[in-house]
């Protein structure tokens, strides 16, 4: 792989499609907002760990393939590219979500003020923070991520082995993610871009060490994921400050490599390649279309006689409706997006980002 700079990595495509799944997975367990699931019931407490966070799949694989495609950067080609693939479609679908979800909102608000509250400063202020919709809190970080394109270019041409362990030290130590302001959320996943990187740059070795200490690695992540499910469940645990849940996704990342890494080297055909080829084909435009798609299925639910089942205490019932609305949602957001594409061609990459 190493010599093939240019060759499609089938295991980070496969990776792809695993990260968009579990996103959509974890806002479905959020659809269930009964305070006692989590505490009653370790299924879904568990589930709801697991599935927690998988967006740092995507910022790994954004520094993988950056790296991976350092040969050929061109800042022009790559500003360019990002804009229409990542600062259109989020434009265009915070419209939609001003004009349906925050319309009464924004409606008794004056167009512009100095004083107090307006349309313009509270869209503004939407949009730089990403609060109009649950998972466009990522898209004012990974867009600053993205502006600092150059200064990576020029790091990716320096060792970054050292560099990749302090950023691991750093996302436990010192920061902790907060969904609601964009420079916290720099400070936390900049640096997990920058871990993407280095796994790249230093991808040979990395596998070498994982086969040599296979089961350290198993053990190492089955510890991270132990721990903070036990925090939730016991009080003033000594790591309990400790941001670990990050450091858990990175592990599982270089384990699902090493037992994906196969994939590289051979032609791929099968039915369960093709089904997480196609999600990975399609990831961008699912990321942003499906947490519409779920709040107007939870909007359905509500208004039906089924509606119990949103606030239900039982968890494995919670965790068949959060799978049953994992299911509807992929599905619609598929049809949609597909739809989308058919009528808009080539540019519907501008409304809800490209498809490969």
């Amino acid at each position: 792989m190493a010599t093939q700079k240019a060759q499609k990595i089938q295991s980070i495509h496969v990776l792809r499609g695993v990260a968009i799944i579990m996103i959509v997975f974890s806002h479905c367990l959020g659809v269930f907002k009964n305070s006692s699931l989590i505490p009653t019931s370790y299924l879904f407490s568990f589930l709801n760990l697991f599935a927690f966070n998988f967006t740092t799949f995507f910022v790994l694989i954004a520094g993988f393939l950056f790296q991976h495609l350092t040969y050929k950067f061109n800042t022009k080609t790559y500003y360019l590219s990002k804009f229409k693939t990542v600062v259109c479609p989020y434009i265009s679908v915070s419209i939609f979500c001003f004009i349906f979800f925050h319309n009464e909102y924004l409606s008794d608000l004056p167009w512009f003020s100095l004083t107090e509250p307006s349309i313009v400063t509270a869209i503004t202020k939407m949009m730089l923070t990403g609060t109009q919709l649950l998972p466009l809190w990522f898209m004012p970080m990974i867009i600053m991520v993205y502006l600092m394109g150059p200064l990576l270019n020029y790091w990716s041409k320096k060792s970054l082995i050292i560099a990749g362990l302090i950023a691991m030290f750093w996302i436990v130590m010192f920061t902790k993610p907060d969904y609601t302001k964009p420079l916290l959320n720099l400070l936390h996943y900049g640096p997990v871009y920058l871990i993407g990187m280095m796994i790249r740059q230093n991808y040979e070795i990395i596998m070498k060490a994982v086969k040599d200490n296979l089961f350290l690695f198993i053990c190492f992540y089955c510890l991270c994921l132990f721990v903070p499910f036990t925090y939730r469940y016991v009080s003033h645990l000594p790591v309990e400050k400790l941001y670990i849940e990050t450091l858990q996704k990175i592990i599982l990342f270089i384990l699902a490599l090493y037992f994906l890494d196969g994939l590289n080297h051979k032609t791929n055909d099968g039915k369960i390649f093709n089904f997480f080829s196609y999600m990975a084909n399609i990831s961008f435009p699912i990321y942003f279309i499906h947490e519409i798609v779920v709040l107007f299925i939870e909007k359905w639910v509500l208004e039906s006689p089924i509606a119990f089942i949103i606030g239900t205490n039982n968890g494995q019932l919670a965790s068949l409706g959060a799978i049953s609305f994992l299911i509807s949602t992929l599905a619609i957001s598929i049809v949609i997006a597909n739809i989308i594409k058919f009528i808009c061609r080539d540019k519907a990459k501008y409304l809800i980002g490209g498809s490969r």
